[in-house]
């Protein structure tokens, strides 16, 4: 492409204040020639609506009067994009200087996301030492929707690390993917998974291009190992499963969400963690005993990840299950709790995903379908 497309960056807020103008900054502060900042704030009761006065005509802003959860209230900002380029930046993170031109200088025509791992820092932003997710080398469109017609679920960035094309998010809205019982129980990013490869062409972008926060407020509890937690994620797990089979039955695309929970890596590690975690008073929907052996099996089925990966994953998974609770639970903070890890073996696990990226593929930083 002779110029590069504009870039549409829509900042979603609900009570981040304190957050919110470092943000807001991030997006203004891009390298990019062609870029508008959009704030959207979901009903925030905290000082975010004077932060966002602040900026004046630097921004275009979308104040709602009423908190209905992210996809509301992006439905209510994206439609504003001038650009044909859009990246939902949470209010909490922070996008890097050339997160834009990066992302625009490897748009093609086809092309509907792009996503990238992100590295999470802390309440103050320093970094912890960790970068997610971990992405396998030669991650293409049709091996994403491979993985997400045999498990439902497939790596995914958190908001901040993807980028869609207007054309995907206007699709998707005609056919009906933002339609749902309860929108509070879904978020963009994992809509978007579900989604993009099905419409065009996905690009993974190996290097970083946004700090992502992990602090007391995050939605996933990112901060602490809780049952409550993986229950959580578990309930989510099934959730996406039962939302991507209703996609499939719209494309008439063969899918089996039954078969799919057995092969859902991270479900069989959540539904995992939720028994070991579990008191002697709970009820298990799901005995260690139950989740083991479609657990090995789904780390040596699933021959998109090196096999240092699986064995490392089919070793933990192990670990954990014969493990006494005050053991697993250390291993577990060790796999969920990033700020629990020691620096030697995140430094470890970032140098082995690049060292098998790059054997892997000659496309670095982007891998494309």
């Amino acid at each position: 492409m002779n110029e590069m497309l504009g870039v549409s960056i829509i900042v979603l807020n609900y009570n981040y204040g304190h957050f919110l103008a470092e943000a807001i900054d991030s997006a203004l502060n891009q390298d990019h020639p062609l870029c508008e900042v959009i704030v959207v704030d979901d009903g925030s009761t905290d000082n975010s609506r004077a932060v966002i006065a602040r900026y004046g005509d630097r921004i275009r802003s979308v104040l709602r009067d009423t908190n209905d959860g992210q996809i509301p209230a992006l439905d209510d900002a994206w439609p504003l994009a001038r650009h044909p380029i859009l990246i939902f930046l949470d209010a909490d993170d922070v996008l890097f200087p050339h997160a834009a031109t990066t992302v625009a200088s490897c748009w093609t025509a086809g092309m509907v996301k792009t996503q990238s791992p992100v590295v999470r820092v802390d309440k103050a932003g320093r970094q912890i030492g960790s970068i997610t997710p971990k992405y396998p080398p030669n991650l293409d469109t049709a091996m994403l929707r491979r993985i997400l017609l045999r498990t439902g679920c497939c790596f995914i960035s958190p908001s901040s690390g993807n980028a869609y094309s207007r054309d995907l998010l206007e699709a998707v809205a005609r056919d009906g993917g933002f339609k749902l019982e309860s929108s509070r129980d879904f978020c963009m990013d994992a809509i978007m998974e579900c989604n993009a490869p099905f419409y065009g062409k996905v690009i993974t972008i190996y290097e970083p291009l946004a700090y992502y926060r992990i602090h007391d407020s995050n939605d996933n509890m990112y901060h602490i190992i809780d049952k409550a937690r993986f229950d959580k994620l578990s309930r989510y797990v099934t959730l996406k499963l039962d939302y991507f089979a209703g996609r499939c039955r719209t494309w008439g695309v063969a899918f089996d969400p039954t078969a799919a929970r057995n092969r859902s890596i991270w479900g069989l590690e959540c539904r995992l963690v939720c028994a070991k975690l579990a008191s002697s008073r709970d009820p298990l929907e799901d005995p260690v005993w139950r989740t083991l052996f479609p657990a090995i099996k789904a780390y040596f089925d699933t021959t998109e990840l090196p096999i240092t990966d699986r064995i490392i994953h089919a070793g933990w998974f192990l670990s954990v299950a014969l493990s006494p609770r005050v053991v697993a639970r250390r291993l577990i903070a060790l796999r969920f709790l990033s700020t629990e890890r020691p620096l030697w073996l995140e430094l470890f696990l970032t140098f082995l995903t690049k060292f098998t990226a790059q054997r892997g593929s000659p496309r670095i930083p982007a891998a494309e379908s």
